[in-house]
């Protein structure tokens, strides 16, 4: 993987040192990601056609909750690369946590409360509506980090983030439990969430409103 000389020149400065060992780290429809270590540190860059909303994004929930810290925001071979510091944490799809897929459904679900709690006064991404909250956007078990026995210590791949549906986040929810564990864990997110009681055809028809 070739980096843009800006791109290793920033990430240089933010890990020490003279040399980068690059690693792959994931692939998705949002881009591609790269973990980058050096001599006192790590960043993740992520290379895609069109980064700057995110970036913004990232930007603007800083303070509100725990996000990257955004290094720089760089244009190269054609497309845009964000470079952001490392979190402190596991992702929730992680099985190093050795969780059991219930404990993982039901964080997931405090989490994703917590969030949508967040106080999103002069949000400017999204519709402001009646029953609208902050949304993370993407609220799958990768993008969702714990430590210490399950403290929530940060969110990731926060482009889709702004006011909107609290359903378009929980419909996330149910899919990526279902994906990574098999069907079962949906009531267990969706009542650690404190969302109604739904019937299996509902959960259903929200499991599907995901459309990634």
């Amino acid at each position: 993987m070739r980096l843009p000389p800006a791109v290793r020149a920033a990430a240089l400065t933010a890990v020490g040192g003279n040399r980068l060992q690059k690693e792959f780290a994931w692939m998705s429809w949002a881009g591609t990601v790269w973990r980058l270590e050096g001599a006192s540190g790590v960043v993740y860059v992520k290379r895609a056609h069109h980064l700057e909303g995110e970036r913004d994004r990232t930007v603007w929930l800083a303070g509100r909750l725990p996000v990257p810290e955004v290094l720089g925001l760089f244009q190269g071979f054609g497309d845009d690369w964000l470079l952001t510091r490392a979190m402190p944490g596991t992702p929730l799809s992680d099985r190093s946590l050795g969780w059991e897929p219930s404990r993982v459904a039901r964080r997931l679900g405090e989490i994703l409360r917590e969030v949508h709690a967040t106080d999103a006064t002069g949000c400017p991404f999204g519709e402001r509506r009646p029953g609208y909250v902050l949304l993370h956007g993407d609220y799958c078990l990768p993008n969702v980090l714990v430590q210490d026995g399950g403290a929530f210590s940060g969110l990731i791949d926060v482009g889709g983030a702004g006011l909107g549906d609290p359903e378009d986040d929980l419909a996330a929810g149910v899919w990526t439990l279902q994906y990574n564990f098999g069907p079962g864990y949906a009531r267990e997110f969706l009542d650690a969430y404190g969302w109604p009681p739904m019937s299996d055809k509902a959960i259903e028809r929200l499991r599907r409103r995901y459309s990634r």
